[in-house]
């Protein structure tokens, strides 16, 4: 009978020993959900100046230098676009010549032609 008691004791303790482990989690997890509400409904305010000049430097200096590189390529472009316009120029100019010239061969193989073509010139 004492063997019984034992045994039923024991599974008391059990039983009782995870209610209580069960319900220590459960109240840690309460609090951690507090300490969570705590944080959320905190409101912050921050105190501390930050200098950002030296950022502000860096910016302009950034800046100049992509206005410089800027400019560069701007007179480069303008530097090649003429040169392009002046090509353009030239070849439109080589091509009316050539037109011509074209033109004048035609009118001289017509001219051998009809000179060929007549007996009496022969």
């Amino acid at each position: 009978m004492i063997e019984l008691i034992k045994k039923h004791i024991s599974s008391l303790i059990a039983v009782i020993s995870s209610i209580g482990v069960i319900g220590s989690g459960f109240y840690a997890y309460g609090m951690f959900e507090n300490r969570l509400v705590q944080l959320e409904t905190r409101e912050y305010v921050i105190t501390q100046e930050v200098d950002l000049e030296p950022v502000y430097n860096k910016i302009e200096t950034a800046k100049d230098l992509f206005r410089e590189k800027l400019s560069e390529s701007n007179r480069v472009w303008n530097t090649d676009s003429a040169r392009i316009t002046d090509n353009i120029s030239n070849n439109k100019t080589n091509i009316e010549v050539l037109k011509k010239e074209v033109e004048l061969l035609k009118l001289k193989i017509e001219e051998i032609e009809l000179e060929n073509s007549n007996p009496l010139a022969r």
